[in-house]
């Protein structure tokens, strides 16, 4: 899925664009250097990858964390407001996705590591803004444990130390089509 190369790419170029975005009216931007999974630019594709990053261990995530949390602070306001309009949109994309399960749970199924990066993002964003999960999408997670089965990461083992089970549940795990169990992990 994702390749710690591009990804550093991604934010090293996305840094020299962040302020124009932010202060710009779009929620997505084309990103002049796309991941393997991210080709536009928000909040949460930073957050992901920045992560990512951190997570990998590459020696000059200190030097582009510090870049990023100076434009983050200089800019705070402008980066909450693309934060929220980002959980808004991309709980719709997550309520699609779930709604796809139900229609197609062997094809959603076969996609749920790549579709997963949705409720990551969701959980950086809305810890970022210091804010709880809102009602909707405690009523998706709900859902989600319809056909969720706890089990192995199922991102790159290198990344599962960033992305701890009590937070990020929802990656230790599959979604088994056609059985509707609540297995919560």
């Amino acid at each position: 899925m994702a390749d710690p190369v591009r990804d550093k790419a991604f934010l090293v170029a996305t840094l020299e664009d962040l302020e124009a975005y932010l202060l710009s009216p779009e929620l997505y931007r084309q990103a002049s250097v796309p991941t393997t999974d991210f080709t536009q630019l928000t909040p949460g594709a930073v957050l992901l990858v920045h992560e990512r990053l951190r997570g990998w261990r590459l020696p000059e995530v200190e030097a582009l964390t510090i870049r990023l949390d100076r434009i983050r602070l200089r800019w705070r306001s402008a980066w909450e407001a693309k934060a929220l309009r980002e959980v808004r949109a991309r709980s719709e994309l997550w309520k699609e996705y779930l709604l796809e399960v139900q229609r197609d749970p062997r094809e959603a199924g076969r996609l749920y590591p790549y579709q997963v990066r949705i409720r990551a993002i969701l959980t950086l964003l809305l810890n970022d803004l210091r804010q709880p999960p809102p009602e909707t999408l405690n009523a998706l997670d709900a859902e989600l444990h319809r056909f969720f089965h706890s089990g192995p990461f199922v991102w790159d083992e290198m990344l599962e130390w960033i992305f701890p089970a009590e937070t990020f549940w929802f990656l230790y795990g599959t979604l088994h089509p056609g059985e509707q169990h609540d297995r919560r992990p």
